[in-house]
C-alpha cells in the first residue's frame, strides 16, 4: 500500500506550496510573504518524505513542491536560507532588494534597456528573460538580418547598445535642428524685410518646370541670363527639399553675383529651410561685395536677423575691400562688423571677429585699431575657463599675429595652446608668413615643428614657392625635396594626393623658363595622383604654365595627359567645376582666350547633364564663372 504514503507526503507538500509558491504577491516572487524561519525548516521533513516517494511521485510532486524541494537535500538547505531572507524585509539585507532580484542577468538587462530605448520592447526591464523580451529580440534580429534564435549574448547586447547611442544622437539632432529652424523662422518673421521670404510654400513642391522650354539654344549662345534661367528651371523639379534648396543657394549667389538682386531674392523666397535662408542673404551680400557691389552687398548684410550671421557677412565684405585696394570702404566696413559685434554672445565668436578685424585693418593700414581688437581678442580669449574653448581661442589669436606678420607675439602666445589640432594652424600659418616676408631660414625651422606629415609637406611646398619667387632656385629645389619626402610618409590617400599637387604646383612655378627639367619633375610627381579630379586639374595648371614659360611642346604633351585624365573623372559636375576654376585661373593671369576655351569645355560637359540637380548646379556654376570673366574682361578692356 504505497498510495496512502504517497498522499501523506502530499498532505505536507500542498499547505505549504499554496501558502508560499501558487499565488502572485506571495510566497518567494512576492512582497507578502510572512513565513517565519520555522516554517521554512519544516521543509527538511518534507525533504525526508520526497527522498523516499520522489521515484513513485516523479516529476509532478517535484514541481509542485517548486525548485526549493526538486533537488532534495542540498537544495532544501538552499531554499530554506533563501526563504529565511525571503521573510525579512528588504532594509534589513545586505545590498538592499530581494536576493533573487539581486540576481539579475547584467547581460539580459542591457537588452531590455537598449530594447525599451529604441522602442522596440515594452515589458519589465528587470534583467530576467520573459516571453515579451524574447519576441522583441527575435524581431531585431530579423530587421537587422542576424540569426533569429532569441538568444542574448554579449556581441548582440553591444550591439543593440551601439544602435540605441545612434538613435538617441539622431533624436537629439532631430530636435535641435527643429529649434534651430523654429529659431531662424522667428527671427525672418521678427523683421518686415525678411518676413515675405518664408510666407510662401516652405518645401517648394507647387513648383513645376517648364517642359516646353529649349535649352539647346542657351548652350550654343549661352548668356548668364539664360543659363541662370535653365539653372532655375532645373531646380524646380528636384523632389528632395534640402537637395533644392542646395541648390538654390547656388543659384542666387550667381544671381546676386550677376547684380539680377531682385532675382535673388525671389530665389531666396523658394528655399523652404530658414537656417539656408539665413545663410542664403549672408551669400548674397558677398556675392555682391565681389562684384563691386559694396553698398547692395551692405544693404543685403543689414537685413539679416542673425547677429552673427551678419557680422560673418561684414567681414566677408571687409576683406574683399582690402583684397581690392578699397581701404577706406574695408575700415567703414569693419565698423560696422564691430557695432554688431557686441550683440553676440558668444565668446568665442566674439574673439575670432575681433582677430580677423585686426587682420583686415592692418591690411588697410589702420595698425592703431587693429592692436586694439587683437588686445580685446586676446583678454576675450584668456577670459575663457574652458580649456579647449580657451585653445581654440588663442589659436584665433595667434593665426591672426602671423598673418599680421607679428610671428614672435604668434609663437609667444603657441606656448599657451596644448592641443596639436590648435597648435598647427598657427605654425602653418606663421611658417607662411615667414616666407612670405623672406626669412625662407626660420620659415623651415617652424615647418618641421609641425608634427603632422600632411600639413608640413604642403607648408614646406609653400616655402618653395616663396624661394622660387625670390629667386632661390637651388634652395627651392631643395624645399621640394624635403617635402616630397615628408609626403612620401602620409598615410592617407587624398592627403598624399593633396600635398602631391602642391609640390607639382611648386615645382613648375620654379622652372618658369628654366630648360624644363623642373616641368618633368612637376608632370611625374602629379601622375603619382590617384584622385582623378586632383591628378587633372594638376596637369592642367602645369600645361598652362609650360605655356607661359614658352615651352609649347611641352605644354601640348602635358596637356594631352591633363585630357586623359579629365576623362577618367566619373562625374560630370566635378568636371563642370575643374574647368570653371582653370577659366578663372587663366582669367587671373589675364589669359582671355584659354579662360573662355575652358569656359567652354564646361559648357561642353553641362549640356550631357540629365540628372537635374546636377544640371541646376553646374549651370548656376558656369553663370557665376560667365560674370567673373565678363567683369574681369570689363576691367581689362578685352
Amino acid at each position: 500500500m504505497t498510495y496512502p504514503r504517497r498522499f501523506r507526503c502530499l498532505a505536507l507538500v500542498f499547505p505549504w506550496f499554496l501558502r508560499n509558491q501558487a499565488f502572485p504577491g506571495k510566497g518567494r516572487a512576492g512582497k507578502g510573504h510572512l513565513a517565519s524561519p520555522a516554517r521554512w525548516r519544516d521543509i527538511f521533513g518534507m525533504d525526508r518524505c520526497f527522498r523516499r516517494q520522489a521515484r513513485a511521485i516523479g516529476f509532478f510532486a517535484a514541481a509542485l513542491a517548486g525548485l526549493a524541494l526538486a533537488g532534495w537535500g542540498t537544495w532544501a538547505r538552499a531554499s530554506v536560507s533563501l526563504g529565511e531572507l525571503a521573510s525579512r524585509p528588504p532594509e534589513a539585507l545586505p545590498g538592499g532588494g530581494r536576493p533573487w532580484e539581486r540576481l539579475a542577468n547584467p547581460l539580459v538587462l542591457r537588452v531590455q534597456k537598449a530594447l525599451a530605448e529604441s522602442g522596440r520592447y515594452r515589458g519589465p526591464v528587470n534583467g530576467r528573460m520573459n516571453p515579451v523580451l524574447e519576441a522583441a529580440i527575435r524581431a531585431y534580429q530579423k530587421s537587422t538580418g542576424l540569426k533569429v534564435d532569441g538568444r542574448v549574448s554579449e556581441a548582440l547586447a553591444g550591439q543593440m547598445e551601439t544602435g540605441a547611442k545612434v538613435a538617441g544622437l539622431l533624436k537629439r539632432l532631430q530636435r535641435t535642428r527643429h529649434d534651430n529652424i523654429e529659431t531662424a523662422r522667428r527671427a525672418l518673421l521678427d523683421q518686415p524685410a525678411t518676413r515675405r521670404l518664408i510666407t510662401g510654400d516652405d518645401d517648394g513642391t507647387a513648383e513645376t518646370a517648364d517642359p516646353t522650354r529649349d535649352p539647346a539654344r542657351c548652350f550654343r549662345d549661352p548668356t548668364v541670363r539664360c543659363l541662370l534661367a535653365e539653372a532655375s528651371e532645373s531646380a524646380k523639379a528636384i523632389y528632395k527639399p534640402e537637395m533644392r534648396d542646395w541648390a538654390l543657394g547656388e543659384i542666387l549667389a550667381a544671381q546676386a553675383k550677376a547684380g539680377f538682386a531682385k532675382e535673388a531674392m525671389q530665389t531666396v523666397a523658394r528655399i523652404g529651410d530658414p537656417r539656408l535662408i539665413m545663410v542664403a542673404l549672408r551669400n548674397i551680400a558677398k556675392a555682391q561685395a565681389a562684384s563691386g557691389r559694396g553698398e547692395e552687398a551692405l544693404a543685403a548684410a543689414e537685413i539679416v536677423p542673425d547677429a552673427g550671421k551678419r557680422v560673418e557677412a561684414f567681414a566677408a565684405i571687409a576683406a574683399i575691400h582690402v583684397q581690392g585696394g578699397d581701404k577706406i570702404a574695408a575700415k567703414a566696413t569693419v565698423r560696422r562688423l564691430l557695432a554688431d559685434l557686441a550683440e553676440v554672445e558668444n565668446r568665442l565668436t566674439r574673439v575670432t571677429y575681433h582677430a580677423r578685424a585686426a587682420v583686415i585693418l592692418s591690411l588697410a593700414g589702420d595698425a592703431r585699431t587693429a592692436e586694439e581688437n587683437l588686445k580685446a581678442a586676446e583678454t576675450l580669449a584668456q577670459s575663457l575657463s574652458a580649456a579647449a574653448q580657451k585653445g581654440a581661442a588663442l589659436r584665433h589669436v595667434a593665426s591672426a599675429l602671423a598673418e599680421m606678420n607679428l610671428t614672435a607675439r604668434a609663437l609667444g602666445i603657441l606656448g599657451e595652446v596644448d592641443a596639436d589640432s590648435e597648435r598647427t594652424p598657427v605654425l602653418i600659418a606663421t611658417a607662411i608668413s615667414q616666407a612670405k616676408g623672406g626669412d625662407a631660414a626660420q620659415a623651415l625651422l617652424t615647418a618641421e615643428s609641425i608634427d603632422a606629415v600632411r600639413y608640413r609637406a604642403v607648408v614646406l611646398s609653400r616655402i618653395a614657392q616663396a624661394q622660387a619667387k625670390a629667386g632661390d632656385r637651388t634652395a627651392a629645389r631643395e624645399t621640394v625635396n624635403k617635402a616630397i619626402a615628408a609626403a612620401e610618409s602620409i598615410e592617407l590617400r587624398y592627403a598624399r594626393d593633396y600635398a602631391a599637387s602642391r609640390i607639382a604646383f611648386a615645382g613648375q612655378q620654379i622652372d618658369n623658363g628654366s630648360g624644363g627639367k623642373d616641368f618633368d619633375e612637376a608632370v611625374k610627381m602629379a601622375l603619382t595622383i590617384g584622385d582623378d579630379r586632383l591628378r587633372a586639374q594638376t596637369l592642367w595648371t602645369i600645361s598652362a604654365q609650360q605655356g607661359r614659360a614658352g615651352d609649347k611642346t611641352g605644354a601640348r604633351r602635358t596637356e594631352k595627359l591633363a585630357e586623359t585624365a579629365t576623362n577618367d573623372i566619373k562625374s560630370s559636375l566635378s568636371q563642370v567645376w575643374m574647368f570653371c576654376e582653370i577659366a578663372m585661373n587663366h582669367s587671373a593671369a589675364d589669359e582671355r582666350d584659354a579662360a573662355w576655351r575652358a569656359f567652354g569645355r564646361g559648357l561642353a560637359v553641362a549640356e550631357k547633364v540629365n540628372n537635374v540637380w546636377g544640371r541646376a548646379r553646374v549651370l548656376g556654376k558656369l553663370a557665376a564663372t560667365m560674370v567673373g570673366l565678363i567683369d574681369a574682361g570689363a576691367a581689362s578692356g578685352k
